[in-house]
Parts: structure tokens; C-alpha cells; sequence
């Protein structure tokens, strides 16, 4: 670097540090069985046939990822459940992440050398061939050092100033940070970070990727990369993608059809047809009429024959994927072929007397066929025979228009695949002809406002919003930097750290958080900051994100996505840190039936707002009681009893997940799952005044009329998994309304139920419909499933209707329990008939 060269100390000398918390608890197998479940499902997608080739790659590589997750586990190098799952590895690295939050022993920024440390590698004149863990530890070694060496720290400095590069995971800043302290004389500190990551310089990569654009930093948001879209459109148009997908193939496959063997199949057709003699066979009122098929057969016919044989191999030959058209054994184009092959290697010279019989049954057989592909496709030289080929010659135009297109589409996006923002003036293409799916992956990589992708649906699920939202937050927290080079530098940071993925955790343990990485609290130590612009930021972007939340997707519990979106702009707040922080969705099959303070502190904020609520009333709750809740047991006590989970047990895995399912759904309901808690925030947000306005009573019609839907559109032919899940959202929807509706007038409430009437009616008739259309389903009522199958009634279609109606008269009490437990509490229904709220988990 320029005044003096930061030299990192030598690695031997190092001493490796590791906060790796050991929990003995926690069996060496802790997860085993789940992993196994997953790799039989992947083995199965990789060896099926009839799976997509791109499903089953990608099912091959999981199968690598969790050998090596089930191997680190069972010989202790990885322990699920730990914040730092990694043997002799600290927490701050980046771990690979796979499903369930299990990890796979590999490092984000390690493992094989990325694309530009093997370019980076082939300039300093370094062999990256071989795979061996000490060689490509010493090649990433050296990678990291030549930052610390001219020209390479100049490039570095010249690189933070102009924002020219990508941070992809964290640890990929180190170096930029470095600098960034440098610079700023903070020289010391920089000699403590490399300290700090000198034991992993040939296990991670510590510089950022080189781009030919900075990152832009405003909060507009594309539904698509662009890298993205061109992989897709590779796999569809592309010359020869890696992995065809199945409707790439089979619309491959098609064209070549179309276009080489069909000609050929025309060709035996008239082949066949120039040997008739009269007119060509055809069908009149049932009766087959016509000539005679072989009447005409020359020597030249037979070297067409011969020519014809010579071409349909060479075809095939060059084409293997059209084999199956050859060995179909059924079909006119089978026996036609058949037929030609039999004439020409048993010439007219070469017959016996005994063959006179076999060759007129070929004639017949012939004739048969001939009249048969006349009826379907009509005679040649007519009009229903040239509306066939006109037809098959439009399919043919329009596959090849749109790989046209496709290839130009291609051509054209290219210079733009580093673009993290594309505007509409940077597409300079005609998109008026372009087919309407292309058009939507145009739109798709368009840089516009969250509102507007909201307004154009473009934005489905809250999930989805939270994505977005993400990456707006790390851009709003570095807006408020004073230098310019360490806002990018930051935005890029809090972007790659948020992209991170949780991991298994047990005993109540967090995330790592961002605060934890060494090189950010270095890097905050320097960064100067605008606090008003900072807590103004703050504001406005916790009012959209909670205002568009609840407009756009009422009925959605919010994710833990957009929860932590959420609490980043809470810790910009000062006036907030007081208030109860925001509780995250539990998981069932990990439950360790405790509740960490925040959930008691959540609690007691739902019972100071909602006492004496609809919503205390219907689900038969005692605020009053729950906001004098000395601990979080006392809290989880009353969730187990309000559950009905009556089991007693020494160790979280003796219960099932149901049962923990039903505890951790009581939980939500007692705290609102932080409705209350952002309804509290009256410094920040309004939503008191939403709640009981117009909107609010718009919000719960909406949400009124999406549990009208999904229950109207209930098919009980569904698998168990998407029916329970289908149930469960039901019962979050419902929940998150009738909180709404407590902040509305009686009328507006009473309003609302009727809409949800309707539904027990549409279900009734579904059920009458299943029995008119079967109506011997009314014997089969009150008998079992082992009864029916022994009764032998239709068997198995029987059985399955059967099965669809007693879910639908399920599905029937379900929702008469909801609307007539709602009913009662609306109308003051004064009688000794208890009722049981509408959950989740039954």
C-alpha cells in the first residue's frame, strides 16, 4: 500500500482460534434421520427417467453436499445445532448452508477456486489443475497476500474509490476494509485484522471480484438478474446448454421431427402410393374402396426404395434422438416401413410360389393402411391434405422465429450481464414482436420502485417483498455515510452478510449477527455518519415496509425474512431500543419447549394493547393475568396448557412435532406475532389510526375474501402435506383478522362474517355433487376404509371418492367451527355451549 506495506504475519506462527460451543446434549447422529430422508429423495430424482436432466443434476450435486454433511456429522468435524457448526472454524466465516439449516463442512468465500481466482491465479503464472487440499490452500494463500504488494494494493485502493467491484459474501471485503483503514490511518487496526484472519488466508477468499460498473445505490428493485434471465434463456435457446430441460428436448426433438423425418415419412407414403393402380384406397360409408397398392412395381421404383432406406439411416445416424420413431411397433409409418423392407429383400425374381400368399397379404394390409392415413389427413393434392403440411410448416417457422429471437435476445443482453440495475433505455431492442413470456423476462429484469411491482403484481408473497427488502435496508443504512467509497463499501457488506442463510441452532441460541464480524467493527469504527439522515431513513422505510406488508398481504403471517428487515431499521431508531424486539417463527420439528425474555416481553406488550379486544375474547385469553408473567416458563406453561399437550417429559425429543406445532402456535397467538408489538411503535408508525379507518375495514374484507377462496377452492384430492398447509395458512389468515377487526366498530365486524358464510354453502354443494355423481357412496358411509376394500365395491376409484368426501365434510366442520365460534363472540351469544377458536394445528 502506499506509505508503508501491511504485511501479514506468518501463517505457522499464527495461533488458529476457535469459538466453537460444544453441547453434549447433542448426539454425534443429532439430524441424521432427516439428512437420510433428503438423500433418498435426491437419489430418487437423480436415477429417475422420467425427471428433468437439469432436476437431475441438480439432485446429484445435493447428493455430494449431504454425504459430506452426514460423514462431518457422525465423525464430529460438524455439529449441527451450534453457532459455529464447523470444527476448528470461528463463527464469522461463512458456512455453505443447505436445507433445515444443516451445513456441508464448506466455507462461502472457500472450497474450489472461483472464475476470477483462477484468472487472478493464471496471471501471476500459478498451475490451478491440481485438486489437492494443500495445493489449493496455497494457491488461495498467495491469492489473498499479492494484496498486500504493488501494483496490486494500488489496484485495491483504485477499486474502493470508484466502487468497481462486487462483495459476494463477507469475507470478501476484508481486504477492501483493510485499505479503507490504511487510508485512514487507522494502521494499527489494520495489523489487528490481519492477525485476526491470517490462520484462514488458504482457506478463504478475503478480496472482492473486480466489475466494470459500481453497484447502484438507490432502492430500485428488478424481479430478475440479469446473469439470471440469460442462463434461463440459454437453457431454452441456446445452442447447447449443459443440462436440456425436458420441454427444451421435446420441443427440440419436435423441430427435428418436422423437419427431417416427417419429409421422410411423406417420401414412403408416395413411395407406396406410386405402386397403386385406379385410384388411390379410401373409406366410403365403412367400406374400403380403391386400388390395389404393389399392382405398379418397376426396377426404378425399387432403386427409389433403396435411396430411401440409405437416407432414412443416414438421418438416424446423424440424429440418435429420433431412434424412437424407428422402433415403434405399432402405427401406419411402422408398417408401411416394415413392408418396404420385406419387398426389397424379397425381390419379384427371388419369390417362391409359397411367398403368392404372403405378398397379397402385404397388398391388403397396405391397402388398409393407405386408406387410413387418407381419412386422417385426407388425399393428397386436397385441401384438408395441404391444411396438414401448411400446419406443420407454421409449427416449424414459429419454432425457428422464436430461437431467432431467442439467439438475438441472447446476443443483445450480454453487455448488460454485469448490470445489477437495468433501465428500459438501456434495452435498445424492438420488443413490440417479441412473443409474450420473452416480454415478461424483459420486464422482469427492469429496475422500477417497490410500490409499482407491488401495483403490477409482480410482487406475490411477503416472502418475496422481504427479499426485495433486504437489499433496499443495507442500501437506506449506508445512505446515511458521509464518505462515499465506504457507503458502497458497506451497502455491498450488509447486502453479502444478509444473503447469508441461518443455520440449525439449538438452546435458544441467535445468528450470528453482523456486529460480530471483526472486519465490520473495524470498519464501523471509522465510518463517519449523518444521525438525523440516518434516523429519517429509518422511519420512512419502517412506514412502507409495514404499511405495504399489511396492505398488500394481510392474511400473511410476517416471515422471518422481513422480520429481520424489520429489526435492522429498529436498531436505527434510539427511541425504540426499548421496546420488545421482534419474535421469529419457531420451528416445530426443533423445538426445544423454552421461550427466550423476548417472547415474555412480546407478550406483555400484546396484553397491554389488546385487553378487552375482540381478540382477547375470541381465543379466550386473560391479559390481565398474562402481563403479570414473571418468566418466560410461566409463559410456556400457559401456551402447553391453552394447547392441550398434556404430555410430561424430561427431553425435548419426546415430543412430537405436532405437539410442539400446537405450543408454538399458542405462543403466536398470545403475542399477536408481533402485530402488537409494531402496533405499539406509535413513535414510528401509525397503525392505530389503519386499523380503525376505511383501510383497516378494506384490510379485513380482503382478508375475508382470501380464506372465501382458498376454502371454496379446498380439493381434498390434495397430497396430506398440501392440505395441512393449506389449513395452516387458513388459520394465520384468520388470525391476523380478527386482530384487524378489533380495532373496527361492530358493524364492520358483523360485515365480515357474513362474507365468510358463504363458504359452508359452496362446500355443501360439493359434497352433494360427490354424491349425485356417485351415488353409492351413500352405503359406503359409515364403513371404514378395511370394510370398503373387503366389501370390493368398485375398489380402488371407489375408495378414493370415498377418501375426498369424508375430507370435504372435514373440511365442512372446520370451517362451521370457525365461522360458529366467531358468530357467537360477535352476537354476545349468552348459553352454556362453549366453542373451541379456530387454529392451526388441530
Amino acid at each position: 500500500m502506499a506509505s508503508r506495506q501491511l504485511i501479514p504475519p506468518d501463517n505457522t506462527a499464527a495461533q488458529q482460534t476457535s469459538s466453537l460451543n460444544q453441547y453434549d446434549s447433542i448426539s454425534s447422529t443429532f439430524g441424521i434421520p432427516y439428512l437420510s430422508g433428503l438423500l433418498l429423495k435426491a437419489g430418487k430424482t437423480a436415477t429417475s427417467e422420467h425427471a428433468d436432466p437439469v432436476d437431475r443434476s441438480r439432485a446429484r450435486s445435493k447428493i455430494e453436499q449431504l454425504l459430506q454433511t452426514i460423514q462431518g456429522t457422525i465423525n464430529g468435524t460438524l455439529k449441527p445445532g451450534s453457532r459455529a457448526p464447523i470444527a476448528d472454524t470461528p463463527v464469522w466465516l461463512t458456512p455453505v448452508v443447505m436445507t433445515g439449516g444443516f451445513i456441508t463442512g464448506q466455507l462461502a468465500a472457500g472450497g474450489p477456486l472461483s472464475h476470477y481466482e483462477i484468472e487472478l491465479a493464471s496471471q501471476l503464472g500459478l498451475s490451478v489443475t491440481s485438486n489437492l487440499p494443500d495445493d489449493l490452500a496455497n494457491i488461495r494463500s498467495a491469492l489473498n497476500q499479492i494484496w498486500f504488494t504493488e501494483p496490486y494494493s494500488c489496484h485495491l485502493e483504485t477499486m474502493l474509490l470508484n466502487g468497481k467491484y462486487r462483495v459476494n459474501t463477507p469475507e470478501e471485503g476484508v481486504m477492501l476494509i483493510l485499505m479503507a483503514l490504511h487510508r485512514s490511518g487507522h494502521d494499527d487496526e489494520a495489523e489487528q485484522l490481519i492477525e485476526t484472519i491470517s490462520p484462514y488466508l488458504g482457506r478463504v477468499r478475503f478480496f472482492p471480484e473486480s466489475a466494470e460498473q459500481p453497484l447502484p445505490l438507490n432502492t430500485d428493485e428488478a424481479m430478475r438478474s440479469v446473469a439470471d434471465v440469460l442462463t434461463q434463456l440459454d437453457n431454452r435457446f441456446g445452442p447447447a446448454p449443459e443440462h436440456k430441460s425436458n420441454n427444451r428436448l421435446r420441443l427440440d426433438q419436435n423441430a427435428l421431427v418436422f423437419d427431417q423425418w416427417l419429409p421422410l415419412k411423406d417420401r414412403l407414403v408416395a413411395l407406396i402410393q406410386g405402386t397403386v393402380e385406379g385410384d388411390l384406397p379410401y373409406y366410403t360409408e365403412g367400406e374400403l374402396c380403391g386400388g390395389m397398392p404393389l399392382a405398379r412395381v418397376t426396377t426404378e421404383w425399387f432403386e427409389k426404395a433403396s435411396q430411401y432406406l440409405a437416407d432414412r439411416k443416414q438421418i438416424t445416424e446423424q440424429h440418435p434422438e429420433l431412434m424412437y420413431r424407428t422402433t415403434r411397433k405399432r402405427g401406419s409409418e411402422r408398417i408401411l416401413q416394415r413392408s418396404l423392407e420385406i419387398l426389397l429383400a424379397y425381390p419379384p425374381e427371388h419369390r417362391c410360389p409359397s411367398d403368392t400368399e404372403g405378398f397379397q397379404k402385404i397388398q391388403f394390409t397396405l391397402r388398409k393402411t393407405l386408406a387410413d392415413i387418407h381419412r386422417k389427413q385426407g388425399l393428397p393434392d386436397t385441401e384438408r391434405y395441404q391444411q396438414a403440411l401448411n400446419q406443420r410448416q407454421g409449427w416449424l417457422e414459429h419454432y425457428q422465429k422464436r430461437y431467432h429471437t431467442g439467439h438475438s435476445l441472447i446476443h443483445q443482453l450480454q453487455p448488460l450481464k454485469d448490470c445489477v440495475q437495468v433501465k428500459p433505455q438501456d434495452l435498445n431492442m424492438d420488443t413490440a414482436g417479441l412473443p409474450k413470456p420473452i416480454k415478461k423476462l424483459l420486464a422482469a429484469i427492469q429496475s422500477k420502485p417497490v410500490i409499482e411491482l407491488l401495483e403490477r403484481g409482480d410482487i406475490t408473497s411477503a416472502e418475496v417483498l422481504a427479499s426485495k427488502y433486504l437489499n433496499i435496508a443495507a442500501i437506506v443504512k449506508s445512505d446515511s455515510i458521509l464518505d462515499p467509497s465506504l457507503a458502497a463499501l458497506f451497502a455491498q457488506l450488509t447486502q453479502a452478510f444478509f444473503k447469508r442463510r441461518s443455520v440449525l441452532l439449538l438452546n435458544l441460541q441467535h445468528q450470528v449477527r453482523m456486529d460480530e464480524l471483526p472486519w465490520v467493527k473495524h470498519l464501523q469504527a471509522i465510518t463517519p455518519f449523518d444521525q438525523d439522515k440516518r434516523v429519517k431513513n429509518a422511519e420512512k422505510l419502517l412506514t412502507d415496509m409495514v404499511t405495504q406488508v399489511f396492505t398488500y398481504f394481510p392474511q400473511t403471517i410476517l416471515p422471518n425474512r422481513f422480520l429481520k428487515s424489520l429489526g435492522q431499521m429498529i436498531e436505527e431508531l434510539p427511541e425504540l431500543s426499548l421496546e420488545p424486539p421482534l419474535t421469529e417463527e419457531l420451528a416445530a420439528d426443533i423445538f426445544m419447549h423454552r421461550f427466550s425474555d423476548k417472547f415474555l416481553m412480546a407478550a406483555k406488550q400484546a396484553a397491554s394493547l389488546m385487553q378487552g379486544t375482540l381478540y382477547e375474547t375470541y381465543y379466550g385469553l386473560d391479559y390481565r393475568s398474562i402481563a403479570n408473567l414473571k418468566t418466560p416458563d410461566a409463559l410456556y406453561y400457559l401456551c402447553k396448557q391453552k394447547s392441550g399437550v398434556t404430555k410430561e417429559s424430561r427431553g425435548w425429543r419426546d415430543y412430537a412435532t405436532f405437539e410442539n406445532g400446537k405450543i408454538i402456535e399458542w405462543q403466536q397467538i398470545i403475542t399477536t406475532h408481533n402485530l402488537a408489538t409494531l402496533t405499539a411503535l406509535t413513535n414510528a408508525l401509525d397503525l392505530p389510526e389503519l386499523f380503525s379507518s376505511e383501510s383497516g375495514k378494506t384490510l379485513n374484507h380482503k382478508i375475508a375474501r382470501w380464506i372465501v377462496i382458498k376454502c371454496v377452492r379446498y380439493n381434498p384430492a390434495n397430497p396430506d402435506k398440501i392440505r395441512l398447509q393449506e389449513h395452516k395458512n387458513i388459520a394465520y389468515a384468520f388470525r391476523q383478522m380478527i386482530f384487524f377487526l378489533s380495532f373496527q366498530p361492530h358493524d364492520a365486524q358483523l360485515s365480515v362474517l357474513e362474507k365468510l358464510k358463504v363458504i359452508p354453502q359452496n362446500l355443501a354443494r360439493k359434497i352433494t355433487d360427490l354424491y349425485i355423481e356417485t351415488p353409492e357412496l351413500v352405503s359406503f358411509d359409515d364403513m371404514n376404509v378395511i370394510e370398503m376394500m373387503a366389501a370390493g365395491e368398485h375398489d380402488r376409484e371407489l375408495l378414493k371418492k370415498k377418501q375426498r368426501l369424508d375430507r370435504l365434510k372435514k373440511k365442512k366442520e372446520q370451517v362451521d367451527t370457525m365461522i360458529h365460534s366467531l358468530e357467537m363472540v360477535l352476537t354476545d351469544h349468552k348459553t352454556q355451549e362453549s366453542y373451541k377458536p379456530f387454529v392451526a394445528w388441530l
